[in-house]
């Protein structure tokens, strides 16, 4: 398998596994964390939050070795990140979606997903609930799969590959992280 411009780009569905993240840690192909998955990749080289919300609640914890990202400009001023201005998803605040096509403006030609479940079945995240901000709901995700289908075809010609363990998502190439890495 050729992994020559291959991200990973990690969400945190309920599927996501410690074990998924250590054979993406030690692949060495580049990371993109979203929201509180750093924290299964604490190497993790970029961390993507899009809310000011998200990052006003744990912007303290985040490692500033890493590169952090956002779309908010409040929260780019606030917390000292760098704001990532979309050319597609202008009207979308999801982060995993945003960190694709971050990926894809670095250079990504293939895109593996951990914990893209897009579904509330098993839970909002591996990590439960916010406390303090909102979590999806049933609306929100439905509004993501959709915004998903327009992102597929923003990236024609792009290879990504859902590799999440149990996903409502179903757009994508399903397979397994270990089958692509």
């Amino acid at each position: 398998m050729n992994n020559k411009n291959t991200f990973v780009c990690i969400a945190s569905g309920p599927s996501l596994t410690r074990g998924d993240c250590a054979l993406v840690s030690a692949s060495g192909l580049p990371v993109i964390a979203v929201n509180n998955s750093w924290q299964m990749l604490p190497g993790a080289a970029v961390i993507f939050a899009s809310d000011l919300s998200w990052w006003n609640e744990y912007g303290t914890t985040v490692p500033t070795a890493a590169e952090r990202w956002t779309t908010c400009p409040l929260a780019a001023q606030r917390h000292q990140l760098q704001q990532f201005k979309s050319r597609f998803l202008t009207q979308s605040y999801n982060s995993g979606q945003l960190a694709i096509e971050l990926a894809v403006t670095r250079g990504a030609r293939r895109v593996l997903l951990l914990g893209y479940d897009c579904s509330l079945r098993a839970g909002t995240h591996w990590h439960g609930n916010h406390e303090n901000i909102r979590n999806p709901t049933a609306d929100s995700v439905k509004r993501w799969r959709d915004e998903f289908a327009r992102l597929q075809q923003w990236a024609a010609g792009i290879e990504i590959i859902n590799c999440s363990r149990e996903t409502a998502l179903k757009i994508f190439p399903r397979s397994t992280i270990e089958a692509e890495l």
